[in-house]
This record gives structure tokens, sequence and C-alpha cells, in this order.
């Protein structure tokens, strides 16, 4: 594919736009002389000083942000009377007039009215920052900085968890384990639907599942690398209406992170301790177990199942059970020890500003050998390895260096560089025939059970000192950096270039020293598996920005720029098998084999966008954007992605005659596009190697490894959103109502190649499907009280998305085990035959011709939520010395497969409805279902997932800050108190609705796997 020809297009535009710029620089001696404006932000009641004001001249590209004393300087203004403007979250925006002289400096004191709800004025754009009301989108935002002081957040995930509407995150069930993070809903059949991630202007690498080596259970994911401590906030652009201009892959939405930046002013130390607990509360299923007779010879049988005993083939005399869970001798879960410890300073001066941070962290997993087998270990004589004792672990260092420097009154230049080095122990677990939930949960129902020699304590085969020797790890190197350049040679004309890369250096390690390990599939034979993988992420970035005033009501805004991204995974491995005693090493095994894998990806983009303003109250957006990407089809050129908005400020036109309860009333709309580009090999055609037999023997050969599609391109999604924002009664009150409608085209499907083709692979991907997503999303926020020692503040958010496949092509429906897709169903919906069941005899149990199983498949459901309300209350006491608050999360409108059940009925024979009794009629039911009819049925174990979480409580005690400087010549203080995941209501059966292990695909799995842990925290924050 001849990428390089087709970037020619482009290098020219990029050419244009430099040339643009050096003219607009070169003839700055022909205007007159600039002057410029001085001044001080304060807040209206208080008169303090506001810092990091965002005070702009309006209708230019001049701005700045306020110091810490408040003050600010905005040199090069064009004399003459302009309107200044001063934005901060948390507070109404306020806008002044100053009339500016050529050659001299003009003062202009801003007082900003504080606004009750914690209102964002600015969003984050593909162009730069951009004023809310000037936005025809709905962009979530997160407060990244209040929320690590106030809520028990360990990762990315917990940032976003509940907190924007639209935004669904599953999270991971063991420390270190990634979480998985959608928007609006599922778009793609056969391509990635992760969000894409810019940090600090930077595409940075989010690999759900990033790991080479599954030991079963939840894998990392690269987003849980980033330091939530550094992270100033983050911005959720949520479809393609709005995420155009970041080009091909941006359809699922784009997750903007903005980290810390320096303030001018003194240096302000930060320093936190943090320690917490991370506990399993899961309600663990027991173990069931019968003795009976047989009703033919009255031998005793161990096991007579219900159904057999239905159909009196066997009489029941006793029902045993045991949960190793619940034992204190037998069980795996003890406490996990949490600690964090960092440091962050911040400062400088108008030409210079700096942020840095430094962060160790530290958790032990809920996961430990029990005592009793490691006393088995030492009666062998085996020197026990610490590891061994507690499977799951993380260790984490980071730090951060951002600074930002004036250069030049026209030059501003800022660097940003983060650094994160991990290790990572995996415990193996959940889909792992010889990991610890396998194992604990299929066991026999009795605590003395007897494999060979072994006592196995109600294990079923292994037990954890066999299988904690086993270890898995991952080792992290991770930079992410950035330069960032704004240049104004005109107030009119702005220059951005921003250019980044993410690295990451990953190490993935399996070892199981010989004689060391469980007794099966040759393990303990040894083995030793290192993989080493290089991930880079390359970002460049130029645009060219130029605002006029056409008219005296009219302004115009004009950016021009191109892009380039470039992704490379370079992996190589090596495994070696059947150790030596002692042997640790690759080098030190019978049978070696290796692998080498490299994938690498290219987008080159330019768009153009224009925005006018009307009376400062409507505003209009067009632009368009075209790609070129190394994944597409030889015979695909580009694509080309449009959009267009509307943002019309209802409240401030003159007929609304606005009432005095209402603060700000605003329609918006918009329409984009945006796309997903195929796998980095689906279009090409490439060979693999094979031996060829002859009459003369064996000879190497070459056949088709892919046979490509020449015409492949990239799944295209258009949206539509319409929305209302409306703030009310002093801003006591805001409201954000969207509705869109989210169509892909083009979508891959895999088409089954003939057995003629002469190929190795039997599918090649081609354009086919058409999937459909929509739905509404609401934003409340309320302060119902307000009063100097009691505050109380509510916040509601809540989505609902529905989801259609449209269109397969010449595909016939894909069916699998419990998932089928087919058109004018959703996207991984479950589908199962049907059963019913009655009691026929009344005897209380179900025999198998008492349950009748349907021959076709019917939809049962949605494999992801569908419908999410969260409730957030805080409550601010004696004079907002003590904060409390509480986060409720619902979730529901799906289905989850209890996978972990299914198995126990199946094939561990230990399950409530196969042995007890007691069981009711539809445990029994889906029992028999699954077993012993002709046409088997999974419906029973496809359960509602629908569920209410007490997802955070925390308390926050701040002391007054005059006790601070003279008990502690501190600056401030606050104690933190907090509990996450404290309370669940549900009616799935299993061990949690939330629990998922595999972040490889967008269906929830349930098999074998631990809940969302319950964590408690207690942190201290210092400031000096």
């Amino acid at each position: 594919m001849d990428t390089a020809g087709r970037a020619r297009p482009w290098r020219r535009l990029a050419a244009a736009i430099a040339a643009t710029c050096l003219a607009a620089a070169a003839g700055g001696a022909q205007t007159p002389q600039r002057g410029t404006i001085t001044g001080r932000v304060v807040e209206a009641a208080s008169q303090q000083p506001i810092v990091a004001a965002q005070v702009a001249v309006a209708g230019t590209t001049l701005g700045t942000l306020t110091s810490a004393d408040g003050r600010f300087t905005i040199r090069g203004v064009a004399p003459g009377t302009v309107t200044l403007r001063a934005l901060r979250v948390g507070y109404a925006e306020q806008t002044v007039s100053v009339t500016v002289a050529a050659g001299a400096t003009a003062n202009a004191d801003i007082a900003m009215r504080a606004a009750t709800v914690n209102l964002a004025p600015v969003v984050t754009t593909a162009t730069g920052q951009e004023r809310r009301v000037e936005v025809g989108n709905a962009i979530g935002q997160v407060n990244a900085a209040e929320l690590v002081q106030e809520r028990p957040i360990s990762n990315v995930g917990d940032l976003l968890t509940a907190r924007t509407p639209g935004v669904q995150v599953l999270p991971g069930t063991s420390t270190g384990a990634g979480a998985r993070i959608r928007v609006r809903g599922l778009n793609s059949l056969s391509l990635s639907n992760d969000p894409v991630y810019v940090i600090d202007g930077v595409r940075m690498t989010a690999t759900s599942g990033s790991s080479s080596i599954s030991a079963g259970g939840t894998l990392p994911s690269r987003t849980g690398d980033l330091n939530p401590e550094e992270i100033e906030s983050i911005e959720v652009v949520r479809g393609p209406s709005a995420a155009t201009l970041y080009g091909t892959d941006a359809a699922n939405g784009v997750i903007v992170i903005t980290t810390k930046k320096g303030r001018a002013g003194r240096t302000q130390w930060s320093a936190y301790s943090e320690q917490g607990l991370v506990t399993d509360k899961s309600p663990y299923p027991d173990a069931w177990s019968t003795f009976g007779k047989l009703t033919a010879t009255g031998a005793a049988v161990r096991n007579c199942y219900l159904g057999s005993a239905a159909r009196g083939l066997c009489t029941i005399d006793s029902v045993t059970s045991f949960n190793l869970f619940k034992d204190d001798e037998t069980t795996p879960i003890v406490p996990g020890y949490r600690r964090q410890y960092g440091l962050q300073a911040s400062g400088g001066s108008e030409a210079v500003r700096f942020f840095f941070s430094g962060e160790y962290e530290g958790e032990d997993g809920r996961w430990r050998m029990p005592e009793v087998f490691e006393n088995q270990l030492r009666a062998r004589g085996t020197s026990i390895r610490e590891e061994w004792l507690r499977p799951n672990a993380l260790t984490k260092l980071s730090g951060r260096a951002n600074m930002a420097a004036a250069l030049t009154p026209q030059l501003d230049l800022n660097l940003s560089v983060g650094y994160v080095q991990s290790e990572f122990r995996l415990q193996a677990s959940d889909n792992n025939t010889i990991g610890l939930l396998s194992n604990a949960l299929g066991g026999p129902g009795i605590k003395y059970n007897v494999v060979g020699t072994d006592t196995l304590y109600g294990y079923r085969s292994f037990t954890p000192d066999r299988m904690f020797q086993s270890l898995t790890t991952q080792d992290v190197d991770r930079v992410i950096g950035s330069a960032n350049g704004n240049w104004r040679p005109r107030a009119w004309l702005s220059v951005r270039g921003n250019f980044g890369l993410d690295y990451t250096g990953r190490r993935d390690q399996a070892l199981c020293r010989f004689s060391e390990c469980v007794q099966a599939f040759e393990q303990d034979l040894g083995f030793k598996t290192d993989n080493r993988a290089r991930i880079y992420q390359y970002t460049s970035d130029v645009n060219g920005t130029a605002s006029f005033r056409p008219w005296e009501s009219v302004t115009s805004k004009t950016t021009v720029g191109a892009q380039y991204f470039k992704s490379l995974f370079d992996r190589n491995g090596a495994n070696g098998e059947v150790l030596s005693p002692g042997g640790s090493t690759v080098s030190q095994a019978a049978r070696l084999t290796a692998e080498e894998v490299s994938a690498e990806a290219r987008t080159l983009g330019a768009f153009v966008e224009q925005t006018f303003g009307i009376r400062d109250r409507l505003f209009v957006t067009g632009a368009i954007r075209t790609d070129d990407n190394s994944a597409f089809g030889a015979d695909f050129s580009a694509v080309v992605y449009p959009k267009a908005s509307i943002s019309w400020v209802l409240s401030d036109e003159p007929f609304m005659g606005r009432p005095s309860w209402l603060d700000q009333l605003r329609l918006r709309s918009a329409w984009g596009a945006s796309g997903v580009q195929p796998g980095t090999t689906d279009a090409a055609r490439f060979f693999v190697g094979r031996t060829v037999v002859q009459d003369e023997g064996e000879s190497g050969g070459l056949t088709f490894g892919s046979v490509g599609n020449s015409q492949l391109k990239p799944e295209y999604t258009q949206e539509f959103e319409a929305g209302v924002d409306a703030t009310v009664w002093g801003g006591r009150a805001s409201l954000e109502l969207t509705h869109y409608r989210k169509s892909s085209r083009d979508a891959l499907v895999q088409r089954v190649l003939p057995g003629s083709s002469g190929t190795d692979s039997t599918v090649v991907f081609a354009n086919l499907g058409r999937v459909r997503n929509w739905g509404w999303e609401a934003l409340v926020n309320v302060r119902p009280l307000e009063f100097r020692q009691l505050a109380w503040n509510v916040s509601v958010n809540a989505s609902t998305n529905a989801n259609r496949i449209i269109d397969l092509g010449d595909v016939p429906p894909i069916i699998g085990t419990t998932i089928d897709q087919r058109e004018g169903y959703p996207l991984n919906a479950y589908f199962q035959r049907h059963y019913t069941y009655a009691d026929a005899n009344g005897d209380g149990l179900l025999s198998r011709t008492e349950v009748q199983v349907d021959t076709a498949r019917r939809f049962l459901g949605y494999s992801i939520p569908r419908h999410e309300v969260a409730v957030t209350n805080a409550f601010d006491l004696f004079n907002r010395r003590v904060r409390l608050s509480a986060l409720v999360d619902y979730k529901g409108g799906h289905k989850l497969y209890n996978n972990t059940e299914r198995i126990r009925c199946a094939s561990r024979n230990n399950c409530l409805g196969l042995i007890n009794p007691s069981a009711s009629l539809s445990e029994q039911a889906r029992t028999i279902a699954l077993r012993e009819t002709q046409f088997q049925s999974l419906e029973g174990y496809i359960e509602d997932a629908s569920f209410v979480r007490l997802r955070e409580v925390a308390v926050v005690l701040t002391p007054p800050d005059a006790w601070m400087r003279r008990m502690l010549r501190g600056r401030s203080a606050s104690l933190q108190l907090s509990a996450r995941n404290l309370g669940l209501w549900t009616d799935y059966t299993g061990i949690d609705p939330e629990s998922n292990y595999n972040l490889l695909t967008d269906i929830p799995q349930d098999f074998q796997t631990g809940a969302p842990p319950r964590t408690y925290t207690l942190r201290v924050n210092v400031g000096f």
C-alpha cells in the first residue's frame, strides 16, 4: 500500500498552514503597537483571589490563567475597547470592558460570583479549549483532582464509574485488574469497542486485556498504569458527532485526560498517605453431596441426584454441604492491604511554572495460601517463597514533571513527562482448570476429601499449596511525554503544535519450577515463558486558528490542522518446557519454542473547522476531516468525516424576557461521523510456510495465510444528537438532557471461505454489516439546602441505550453457545431454547419427563446493561469542615450467563438444584434442562443481572486553615474515611452481577469469577 504517496496532499496542506503562519508573522511590523492588560480575579463575596481562572480577550486568541494570588497579564492586545471574559469551574462567567491604548498597560479587576452548582464553563475539543456554550455536543466532565481528595479512588476506572451519563464501566475483579469502558453502547461486531484515550494531547495506548500470558483470571489494562493523583480532569467526548475531528478510531468516543499543571506563585507542597483494606464479602455458594441407596440392589451410592430419585432409581439417605470460603482453616480469602504515599509540588512565576509529583503504591490481593496448606509445604521440606503466600499483588512507582514557559509574549511552551514502573502478580483463577476458583467452587461438599495420599480439605483436585507455586507476572516500564507550543503572531491568529510519545516496555513471565506445581498437563515438570513487548504510540498535531469579527455582532473562528498518528507493537517471546531441577530460565528447558509478533498502523489526517458566533448567543459550527490509514485496503484511498453543530443560548434572546428564576437556557444539536479502522492485517494478503510431502520426501512450501480484502475500509459511524441545558435559581440547579441516534455502516463481518480457496485461513473480513444505537442521557445537579452550617447537594446521572443489528450482509445468523448475532436483535444478544416444567405428581421433585424444552432458540436479552442511574448525595456541615457523601449506582435491563453455577451442575456435580431435595422447582428445572433433556437448554443460567450497589461512602474532615498554620505550620489538611462496594442488592444468584474476567470481548464473563472487592480507606492530605 502506497501510504506515502497518499500522504502528499496532506503534506502540501501542512506546508500551506506553515506558510500562512509565517506570512502573518512577517507582516508584524505593519500593525499598530499593541498594549497590555493586567489585573486580578477575585471572588465577589469574600474578595479572595481565584486561582487558575481563564481570562481571555473575546473574539481573539489571547488569554491566560490567573496565578495563585489571582493576578493575570495579557500582552499583545490591539488598541481599542475590548471585552475580557473570565471563566472558572464553580463560578458564573463574568465579562468586563477594557480600553487599551497603543503601547500602554490597562488594568482590569474582575469579581466572579460563585455558582452553587459546580459548573464547568470550558470544555476540551480537538482544536483546543472552548467555551461550553459554543459547543453543540454533550461532553461529560469529571473533576479528578477533587474526587481523589474526597472519594475512594485507586484507578482511572474508579474515576469514571457512575460519574457521567452514557459511560459504562465494568470494573476489574482482582488487584491490578483492568476495567472495561464503553461509551453509548456497542458499534462493532468484530473490532474493538474501546474509546480512544488522549492524555495531554498524546494518543495513549489503552489496550484492554494487555498481556500475552493468561492465568485464566482478569488481565491488566494499560489505563491502569495511570496515576489518578496526577490527573486534573477527564472529559468524555461521547460519540462521533463530537469526535469527528479526532478521526478514524474515534467512533467509540474519546476520553481526554488533562494532568495537573503549575500555577504562578510561591511553591506549594502537598503530601498524602493512604492506608486501606481490600476484602471479599461475596456469597460464594455451598458445595453439596448426598449419600443414598440404589433402589434395585440396595447398594450404597454416593450422590443420588434429584432427577434419579424422582424416577425411583435411588433413595437419598443424607445430604451434606461444605463451604470452604466460610471455614477459617480452608478459606483462601483474607483481607488484603493497600498503601499509597505521594508528594507533589507546584509553583513558579508568570514566566515559568512547574508541577512535580512522585508516588509509591502497593497492594496485596485478598487471596492468601491457607495456613493448613502452608504447613503441608513445610512438612514436605519445601522452602516457601513469599510470592506463594500472596499470589496476587501489585507494586507501582510513578512520577510526573510538567513545565510551562512563556518564552515571549507571543510564544508559550509546555512540556509534560510521566513515568510509571509496576510489578504485577496475577493469580491463576476463573477460566482455568488448575486455578483457584475452579477448584474451590468445584469441591465435593465435604471437608476431608482425599485424592491419593493428599487431603484436599474441600477443594476439587488441586490445593493452594500446589496452585500458588505457579507464578504469572507482568513488569511494565512506561513513559508518556509531550511537548506543546502555542504561538500567537497576531491577536487574531494562533498556531498550536503538539508532539508526543507513549512508550510501554512490557515483560510477561510465567514460571513453574521442576516438581513445584500441580501434577497435571506436565506442569510438575516445569516450564518458563518470557515474552517481551515494546509498544509505541506517536502523535503529531499542528493546527492554526484565525479569529475575526467581520461585523460588530458576528465572530468568526477558522481552524485548519493536520495530524499524524503511528502505533507500533513489537514482541519477542520464548517458551521452555521440562525445566532442569532448580532451573528458572528458558535456556534451562528441554523443549524450546520461540515466536515474534509485530504490528504497525499509521493514520494521516487533515481537517478544517469553521465557527460563527452571532450576538454571543447563537453559535454555528461546520467541519470536515479526511483520513488515510495503513490498515485500509489497497484499493480504498481515504475516508471523509463531516460534522455540523448549533448551540443557541435561548435565555439571552430579548424576546424571552428571562424570568428571575432562569439563569440560562440553551438548545443544542450536532451531527457528525467518525470511524474505526480495520485490524492491522485484516486487509492484507500474506503467505505462511508449510511442509509439503512429495514422492521424493518433505520440502518447504507456501500457502495463503490470508487472502485479504483490497476493498476493506473503516467502519463508518454517523451520529445525531440534540439536547437542552438549563441552569436555574441562581445556580442552585442545573439540567443536561440529550437524545442521540447513532448508525454504523460498513461493519466488519467474517465471511466463511469455501474449502477450495487454497488457504489456511477459513474466513475473510468484509464491510457488510450495519448497527444502530439510540438512547437518552440526563444529568441533574441540585443544591436543595445552602446554609453556613448545612449544605446538601444531589447529583443524578442517568442513561439508556438500545442497540440493533440492522444488516449482516449476505452472512447467515452467527450462532454461538449462548450468544447469537442476528438481524433485528442487539449485538451479542443472549439466545437459548425455552423450557417449561410442572410437578405433575406433586412430590416436590422434578424428573426429566416433567421438563419440556423447545427445539428453537429464542431471544432472552442484552448482554450489557441498557439502563444506568447513579445518585450522589453530599452534605457539608459546620462551615464545610465535615463532608459526607454517598454514591448509589443502578444498572439494569440485561442478562448475565451464570457459567459458574452451570459447570457446578453439569460436571462438578455439587450444585443445589442437582442434589438438595429442598431445592426449589425452578432450581431443579434448570438443572434437568441442562443435563437430562433431549435438547439441552442453558436458559435457566442466563439470569437477570440488574442490581443496585452502594458504590461509595466517604467522610472528609477538614480542620480550619488557621489551626493548620498555628499547629503544623501548614497550609491545609484533611482526613478521609471511605469505603467502596459496601452493599449490593440483586436477584442474580451468582457470586456477583459485575463478575467479569475477560476484557478481550464485549460479553461479560462470569465463569468461576470473583466479585469486585470491597475496600476501606484511610487517607491523610497535608498542604504546605
